[in-house]
């Protein structure tokens, strides 16, 4: 459904499942610290460099149009959105290298 939403938006999508995208974003929510990790937030600063935010709003399944407070060119993200977001990267590698 998030593949979708973005599609309809014109964004980019993703190619991972939906099925595979909701247990990704439950994990995320599960890994959630009360102290952010500085090598997981370079690592989504990259990856939304390179995918951009359309596939991000297509991986969270949701608008993220809201910016950060603190970076105001990064979109806001919600507790475990960074691992989610970082997860589907290393997830959609493996779909475009033939490996899931």
């Amino acid at each position: 459904m998030s593949s979708q939403w973005a599609y309809s938006q014109g964004m980019s999508t993703t190619n991972i499942p939906e099925s595979k995208l909701v247990e990704l974003r439950a994990r995320g929510h599960a890994n959630v610290s009360r102290f952010v990790d500085p090598h997981a937030v370079a690592r989504c600063c990259k990856v939304l460099d390179r995918r951009g935010e359309g596939w991000a709003a297509s991986v969270l399944g949701r608008d993220i149009s809201r910016r950060s407070l603190a970076v105001p060119n990064r979109p806001y993200l919600n507790d475990g959105e960074l691992w989610a977001l970082n997860a589907a990267d290393a997830a959609e590698d493996r779909i475009a290298l033939g490996l899931a």
